[in-house]
């Protein structure tokens, strides 16, 4: 760009104090605890009252997890209990670096992640920095690989009984490079301003049957004539060439609904969206089935791109492309998990979560979010 000087992000290395560009080593190292490091009393509840770092032990010691072990000599002066720590644990524990790194990033913003005990499904609990322990938490967190596959029933589970209980799903995906994407994750029930077919009145049904048993094929579906000039269910169709073009998904739902055929499975999706008020119309330009809009498409923009079970993305790193492409337009990206909705957003650490459409945003300092749109 003319007149700017753009140079690439600095990333972080995080060297180790063993090393001359690493951390000046101020504390000494934790020793081993039958439940992982401890730190003797003194510098423990430091870390343990300010920093919420550790787990208190009966003689007043803090025992810290390995990778909170790689967090306090990254950024609380703590020095490794030895030069070749890092590498010895490893060989046992090969994930400890891609935690500890995402441990690093989801506390940068001054948050609170308090890890949970290895053996809990969840990874950790996170305040923000206006609200610590004991306030309930703003975030349940998760993390994984960028290559590993999406387990989406239980990311569905998670993210509705999370936002039953008024806490964000968070989920920080770490790449080969050690770079983090953090990620909100929340239950969506369509609403919509539109009138579906129930919603119209005798009249109106009329005409339509009318102008369907009239239809003659256009590509994979059909062309119907306007009626006195118009179309009275803006939810189906495309008015093109002085007619009205609907396409396959809704030829099925027409011929569903005049003549009692049966759904194919995706007209029958689109059907309930459409039920609830959304309109639908192609998602191919933006790599999804459907981009909906809550409104006349006149009116307004479409709020979310739709992806459906059959097209669903299977690992992170295919997903991390479908909401960054989705958010590049200013939508929301939303994906069918077993006939159910569910949203993935981006989201910076230490900042407010997205606002979910017509909704405030999830802001810790702000009121408490209403249910589920």
């Amino acid at each position: 760009m003319a007149g700017r000087d753009l140079r690439p992000r600095p990333r972080p290395q995080r060297p180790l104090g063993s090393r001359p560009e690493g951390p000046r080593d101020r504390w000494a190292p934790p020793v081993a605890h039958r439940l992982g490091w401890a730190v003797p009393p003194k510098l423990g509840q430091r870390l343990y009252e300010k920093s919420k770092l550790g787990r208190m032990v009966e003689d007043g010691s803090v025992v810290l997890s390995n990778e909170e072990v790689l967090f306090c000599h990254w950024n609380r002066h703590v020095s490794l209990p030895s030069e070749s720590w890092l590498d010895e644990t490893l060989a046992a524990d090969p994930s400890l670096l891609q935690r500890a790194v995402v441990l690093d990033v989801a506390r940068s913003g001054g948050e609170v992640l308090v890890l949970n005990d290895v053996s809990e499904s969840r990874w950790g609990f996170r305040w923000s920095r206006h609200d610590k322990p004991p306030a309930p938490p703003q975030a349940v967190a998760d993390w994984s690989t960028a290559a590993a596959d999406v387990d989406w029933p239980t990311l569905l589970t998670d993210a509705t009984n999370d936002d039953a209980e008024n806490r964000l799903t968070e989920w920080y995906i770490i790449d080969d490079e050690f770079d983090v994407t953090m990620y909100h994750v929340h239950p969506v029930t369509f609403s919509g301003a539109l009138t579906p077919w129930s919603r119209l009145d005798g009249e109106q049904r009329d005409r339509l049957r009318h102008a369907w048993s009239v239809k003659v094929p256009c590509g994979d579906g059909y062309r119907l004539p306007l009626i006195a000039g118009s179309w009275p269910w803006t939810q189906v169709g495309t008015t093109h060439a002085s007619g009205r073009q609907l396409n396959a998904e809704e030829s099925a739902i027409m011929a569903y609904l005049v003549e009692g055929e049966a759904l194919t499975p995706i007209s029958a999706k689109a059907q309930r969206l459409m039920d609830a008020g959304v309109m639908l119309r192609p998602g191919f330009k933006y790599g999804c089935r459907w981009r909906a809009y809550d409104d006349e498409i006149d009116v307004a923009h479409a709020p979310w791109l739709i992806q459906t079970e059959d097209q669903r993305p299977v690992r992170w790193q295919d997903v991390c492309l479908a909401v960054r492409l989705a958010e590049g337009v200013n939508k929301i990206w939303v994906t069918e998990v077993n006939g159910q909705w569910l949203a993935v957003r981006r989201a910076l650490p230490g900042r407010p979560a997205q606002p979910r459409h017509g909704r405030q945003a999830d802001d810790p300092t702000g009121p408490p979010r209403p249910d589920a749109l």
